[in-house]
């Protein structure tokens, strides 16, 4: 037997969230045929928008982060473990080899600003916001015209 949702009253409606966002991000992969595409994470605060992305095992010489105008990217190559000439696998789930991400980013973010930060397998871009957009608070000049 199928149950009817339950109707709210007027006043039990749930109140809107609401969120300021600063803008968007698109993600504009793949390149050519990269090896893999690490996954990323995007989120934003009241101060910085941060993309995380996911870099196991690649160290900071290994990757290189570029910025053009509102774009974004990240080049680098993930380097099989050496195993020895003798080894053989019975299994070989990691991916390897080069990758390439790019970010279209938009809205009132400072480019010229990013920091990049690679620790614990995460590399992390923060893109500071504009300070218009944190709730500054400036005065607009009124101009007079006359007719």
């Amino acid at each position: 037997m199928s149950r009817m949702p339950k109707r709210r009253d007027r006043g039990e409606r749930e109140a809107p969230v609401l969120h300021e966002s600063v803008g968007r991000v698109t993600f504009l992969d793949p390149f050519g045929d990269p090896a893999f595409l690490p996954p990323a994470d995007v989120n934003e605060s009241a101060v910085e928008m941060v993309i995380r992305m996911e870099l196991p095992g690649v160290r900071e010489n290994e990757v290189a982060v570029f910025v053009q105008g509102e774009t974004i990217e990240v080049i680098g190559e993930k380097k099989q473990d050496s195993c020895g000439s003798e080894a053989s696998f019975l299994c070989l789930e990691r991916t390897f080899g080069k990758f390439r991400r790019t970010f279209e980013v938009t809205g009132c973010l400072n480019m010229g600003l990013v920091k990049a930060v690679l620790k614990g397998g995460v590399l992390m871009l923060c893109i500071p916001k504009c300070e218009e957009r944190r709730g500054k608070r400036r005065r607009i000049k009124i101009m007079a015209k006359e007719e």
